[in-house]
């Protein structure tokens, strides 16, 4: 294990995984700041996390930065560990506005 990185238990990392995938329910989350949350869930570098998931670094540096445009196939490969898959989402949700 990386010396730089301090052990987290699992019960933590458990409940971190749940925060993630309410805040991506109630869609709270960019994409952005959902990938950041799951490469530190992966206690991962970006080129670790990229290796890992079979992306280029360049595309998850982007995707973090909120500049890339990545192919719904690149989405389905980073999110895939994490029992994501790429869907829609109702735009209301995002917007905090109630359908008529």
């Amino acid at each position: 294990m990386d010396k730089r990185r301090n052990p987290v238990d699992k019960d933590t990392l458990s409940q971190q995984r749940i925060a993630l995938y309410d805040a991506i329910e109630r869609g709270e989350l960019t994409l952005q700041e959902s990938l950041k949350r799951m490469r530190a869930l992966s206690r991962l570098t970006q080129p670790e996390f990229a290796a890992h998931r079979g992306v280029s670094v360049k595309v998850i540096r982007e995707i973090e930065r909120g500049i890339a445009n990545p192919t719904v196939n690149t989405l389905n490969q980073i999110g895939r560990i994490f029992g994501l898959e790429v869907g829609f989402i109702r735009t209301d949700k995002l917007t905090g506005r109630k359908q008529a």
